[in-house]
């Protein structure tokens, strides 16, 4: 597994705790909310994670039908596990670029950031197209550019100005690295994929401490493994600097988190 989706340890817990309800609880709702007109029987999830989406999408299931939840980290599967019991809920370890599914088993398909992590994006839509019903949606978002995510855009520079040309590549290569519209058009159409469209959504949450931010920057993304590498008295000062940048920012921002994704809907 490539580093840049490694989430091991107690990133999962961390992950889920502190960025859960900032970043990614907000669009859980916006995918799910897509879905609540549709036609659905059988749902398929990928890169599920720790349940964010899940929760809201079992909601949608009927009776008899089932929602498939899939993610390639057994970690993320556990916390999500844990927390979700439903028995319409099919938990599956896979890779979103060979998924052990029969051809034109699901009705819609649903990913909450993960397609940035695809190392093979277009490999994965076509494993989409290939699992779904004809007239099926996939639905998933992507975020935008790092510069249009301002408090992340500033965590970001802190990170550059401690580490310098020893930062990791983290958000060049994982979340902030697919945003492009033409792109991700042209694949989709490559992999079979009709009447596309492309939305910018933005939304705004609220943070209790800047610490709970800095905390899930830190302690529960893959840039953890980065800093337990470091000394502690590097990771103390790049926690604090960030404390400094966050709560500067507060006289623009409180404690909110405006965010920017694309929201992309597809139909095979």
């Amino acid at each position: 597994m490539s580093s840049i989706a490694l989430f091991a340890g107690a990133v999962p817990a961390n992950y889920d705790k502190y960025l859960g309800p900032v970043l990614f609880e907000p669009y859980a709702l916006d995918l799910a909310e897509r879905l609540k007109n549709e036609k659905i029987e059988h749902l398929l999830e990928l890169a599920c994670g720790t349940g964010r989406v899940t929760r809201h999408l079992v909601n949608l299931i009927p009776d008899k039908g089932s929602l498939t939840a899939t993610d390639l980290n057994p970690g993320m599967l556990e916390i999500a596990k844990e927390k979700l019991t439903d028995e319409k809920i099919k938990w599956s370890i896979a890779d979103a670029q060979s998924l052990p599914f029969e051809d034109e088993q699901f009705d819609h398909i649903i990913c909450q950031f993960g397609v940035m992590f695809f190392p093979d994006k277009e490999k994965s839509f076509r494993e989409a197209a290939r699992v779904l019903k004809p007239g099926g949606k996939y639905i998933f978002n992507t975020w935008e550019a790092v510069e249009k995510n301002p408090r992340i855009d500033t965590m970001w520079k802190v990170m550059y100005e401690v580490f310098a040309n020893e930062s990791p590549d983290f958000f060049e290569k994982g979340p902030h690295s697919f945003h492009n519209r033409v792109e991700i058009e042209q694949m989709l159409l490559n992999a079979g994929f009709k009447n596309i469209r492309i939305e910018s959504v933005s939304k705004t949450s609220k943070y209790n401490e800047p610490d709970d931010l800095i905390r899930g920057f830190a302690e529960g993304s893959p840039l953890n493994n980065y800093l337990r590498e470091k000394e502690e008295k590097v990771q103390a000062d790049f926690k604090r600097r960030l404390h400094e940048a966050l709560s500067e920012q507060e006289a623009v921002f409180g404690n909110t988190v405006p965010c920017l994704a694309l929201v992309v809907e597809a139909t095979k």
